[in-house]
């Protein structure tokens, strides 16, 4: 009992909390697609934990670049699917890979809401539900 509790005090707030659902939604989508397995959500946010920040050179270009809203539903057990992202309590952006430019995310982790690069591990959990990731 004691290695649990120790293992909860040490492990980061992203391995002890994801959202229910992440609901990917915009341009380019025939309709939403929810990220419906807490796992894979949290491993999601795992992998941002130390993912690189994205330069100031490409932070810059994100205004003018496609993005697919990230609707996050913290706390959502036990209510039916959401269907719409104005139903989130927290939202974040990816913008796909274009051209040269690379993926980045824009979403809250560990309380920091910063553009990251994106590592493998989450373009591969947005290529299994068929996210766009860009060309």
């Amino acid at each position: 009992m004691a290695a649990v509790a120790a293992a909860l005090v040490l492990a980061s707030p992203v391995h002890a909390s994801a959202p229910n659902y992440i609901l990917v939604s915009g341009h380019g989508l025939k309709r939403p697609i929810l990220l419906d397995n807490w796992n894979e959500n949290a491993a999601l946010l795992s992998a941002l934990v130390d993912a690189p920040k994205a330069k100031r050179s490409v932070v810059l270009g994100l205004a003018r670049r496609p993005r697919f809203d990230l609707a996050e539903f913290w706390g959502w057990g036990g209510r039916p699917r959401p269907t719409r992202p104005s139903q989130a309590n927290q939202h974040g952006w990816f913008y796909p890979k274009q051209r040269s430019k690379p993926p980045v995310i824009v979403i809250t982790v560990n309380g920091e809401k910063v553009p990251r690069l994106v590592p493998t591990t989450v373009l591969e959990i947005l290529g299994r539900h068929h996210v766009p990731l860009g060309h």
